[in-house]
């Protein structure tokens, strides 16, 4: 085999940080040996990649091989009386969802959109609007098999490899090449949530609901206002759901309600709406914003309403469709983790800091979360707020300034961050942020495993590669 020929220019998915590289695709074991093989009688280094959902540079490899996992998408096993699936790196959520749910099972830990890899998941430990109440992704991992750089094969378990494996999850892919994740799901009683929705005037407000509405609730989320200021500022409603439903609310039992697909002709016209209206989106996003906030605010749901689970959970095709339309130029996202009692402070600051600097998000979320035993975690005991800017040329460098001095702002306060979304920290930063003993003892396992250091993406070589020794 040869990689010559297979050179091309990745982006992460928000399209603002580019990559030129190798890329080959794997179908087996046999090719991901095949091709590090390679990468080492080159002199170039490797990282795998997944869907490509990530919002940063941690699956580009700029000058290096970049292994596609997604060919490697066989559901290797199904238990449908305990819910343990064994999978392939490559097989999507969408694809465990479709093997799954007739059997009445859903995956405990989702983010917005189907199409993620679980290989993906696995290795950036991804969270969803239950973070608070069931932890990351990692914790519903009950094993996975794992090719290091050497060429060894190693079944990895929490019990029986405690040190290596909560590594491994949330490791970025720079200790080996997982080739296949047994998961437990969650049995679930229907296809359906009941949700409710709750309004508040102030960030103050909107925080002290997640403690009165975490205790009935199996996911929450709140919307912010972006625009809003003053006292005002932080206002936005939060959005509560429980898995199931009253008697006689009508919504169907398992197996599932059929997912949405988008149609050919849905497509071209989300495009079109997209292209029309972009002159005009940070005004439209205003006005929406207000009515938004004052149709719910009128609108209290305290009884709850049945919804059906998959759309509830996935954002449509159709708005992944507008998404890349709205933003040719790409999307700067900022994620900060941050101990609940700073919280209310810290989210006040940033966001004021960003509204001074004349650069409004379009569109604002915060979500519950907890702790977790993962060496490189994120979560904290408090909260996250994401904030989304529109990227463009004029923009490009005011903004990256200004985020640059938001991500100082949260680390100086003992906040982290998701390194899915980030791409802002520097080394010095994330020591700080994750602690230089969660650092030190990854690269320890780093120079153990992987001594030659083949493993590498630009995400390593920005936080990680300085403290090598």
């Amino acid at each position: 085999m040869a990689l010559a020929g297979m050179q091309a220019e990745l982006t992460n998915w928000t399209k603002s940080t580019r990559s030129s590289c190798y890329v080959y695709r794997a179908k087996d074991i046999n090719d991901i040996t095949h091709a590090q093989e390679y990468a080492r009688e080159q002199r170039l280094s490797v990282i795998p990649h997944g869907a490509g959902h990530s919002y940063t540079d941690a699956a580009l490899n700029t000058g290096g091989v970049v292994i596609d996992l997604t060919p490697m998408h066989r559901i290797l096993s199904w238990d449908p009386v305990q819910g343990i699936m064994r999978v392939e790196p490559g097989v999507t959520m969408q694809e465990l969802i479709m093997a799954s749910w007739k059997d009445g099972w859903w995956p405990p830990v989702t983010p917005s959109t189907p199409d993620v890899t679980l290989g993906g998941c696995a290795a950036m430990n991804i969270n969803g609007r239950n973070a608070w109440k069931c932890g990351p992704f990692g914790a519903y991992v009950l094993a996975l098999d794992v090719l290091l750089p050497s060429g060894e094969m190693l079944t990895l378990s929490p019990e029986r490899d405690d040190q290596l494996f909560h590594a491994f999850i949330g490791g970025l892919g720079l200790l080996g090449m997982i080739t296949s994740l047994t998961l437990q799901l969650q049995r679930i009683s229907s296809g359906c949530v009941t949700a409710h929705r709750r309004s508040a005037p102030s960030l103050g407000e909107l925080l002290a609901m997640f403690a009165e509405e975490a205790p009935g609730s199996d996911y929450l989320e709140a919307w912010i206002d972006g625009f809003a200021t003053g006292r005002q500022l932080g206002r936005g409603h939060i959005t509560s759901a429980k898995l199931g439903v009253a008697a006689g609310d009508g919504c169907p039992p398992s197996p599932l309600p059929k997912l949405a697909i988008p149609t050919r002709v849905e497509m071209p016209i989300v495009s079109l709406f997209a292209g029309v209206t972009r002159p005009a989106l940070l005004p439209m996003v205003h006005v929406v914003n207000r009515l938004n906030y004052g149709w719910h605010n009128r609108r209290q749901t305290p009884v709850g309403a049945a919804r059906l689970l998959y759309p509830y959970t996935f954002w449509p095709p159709a708005a992944f469709t507008w998404y890349q339309a709205t933003f040719p130029e790409g999307v700067e996202t900022f994620q900060a983790f941050v101990p609940g009692p700073d919280a209310k402070e810290l989210f006040e600051q940033v966001l004021s800091y960003s509204q001074q600097q004349g650069h409004i998000p379009l569109w604002c979320v915060i979500k519950q979360h907890r702790g977790d035993p993962f060496l490189l975690s994120y979560q904290v005991d408090g909260f996250s707020l994401e904030l989304n800017y529109q990227r463009t040329h004029q923009n490009a460098q005011g903004l990256s300034h200004m985020l640059q001095r938001m991500v100082a702002m949260v680390i100086e306060s003992g906040g982290r961050f998701y390194l899915a979304k980030d791409r802002f920290q520097t080394g010095e930063q994330y020591r700080q942020s994750v602690g230089g003993d969660a650092v030190d003892a990854f690269l320890r396992l780093k120079q153990r495993y992987d001594p030659e250091l083949l493993l590498q993406s630009d995400l390593y070589r920005r936080l990680f590669e300085p403290y090598l020794r």
